[in-house]
């Protein structure tokens, strides 16, 4: 609707433009003859058509701009989000790995601890089977 309103308004501004530019052909008779006012009618018509289409190029170029940098923003928030989040699982990352190290350092001395304590008991039932 609001193209068809644009490309009259066009068509009428682009009638009255060739109206005082262009001169008429017939002043004798009471007016322009039928075949200029035609020709002007469709110049008219055809600057007017291509006024709207520069108009919406216009827009359309605009909305493009505009999308252009909404996804722009979208992406560099996205970026955003995933370094925080990959800096997080980093994090959990690495508290994984040291509790695996601990635990595994912990599993060295139970292992240690509990060798000592086998070769203790060896020793005292070797003493004890000495002593009886």
């Amino acid at each position: 609707m609001l193209t068809a309103r644009n490309a009259m308004l066009s068509v009428a501004m682009w009638l009255g433009v060739l109206q005082s530019v262009l001169p008429v052909h017939d002043t004798a008779t009471s007016g322009a003859s039928l075949v200029s006012i035609a020709q002007l009618v469709g110049f008219a018509s055809v600057l007017g058509s291509l006024t709207v289409l520069v108009y919406r190029l216009g827009v359309w170029r605009q909305e493009m701009e505009n999308t252009k940098h909404n996804v722009g923003a979208e992406v560099k928030a996205h970026r955003d989000e995933s370094t925080a989040n990959f800096d997080r699982l980093e994090r959990r990352l690495e508290a994984i790995d040291h509790l695996i190290t601990a635990a595994a350092e912990q599993r060295v001395r139970a292992t240690r601890w509990q060798s000592r304590t086998e070769r203790r008991l060896a020793r005292l039932e070797v003493a004890t089977d000495g002593t009886q």
